[in-house]
């Protein structure tokens, strides 16, 4: 079973090297994948995986 790496917006902003606001955009035109888990209505977290494989399909 792979390791599964929960990010928070902050981590995934460093990581794709774009503002959270920008990603919330990207979310919201179905651009850039939402986030895979809900902890309450403000906290929510991304796979990593799920954001590895976006950054491969822009190269």
């Amino acid at each position: 079973m792979p390791d599964l790496i929960l990010m928070r917006l902050g981590e995934v902003a460093v990581m794709v090297k774009l503002s959270p606001s920008y990603i919330a955009k990207l979310v919201r035109e179905q651009r850039f994948p939402p986030p895979s888990h809900r902890f309450g209505p403000r906290a929510v977290r991304w796979l990593k995986s799920d954001i590895v494989v976006w950054l491969q399909a822009r190269d």
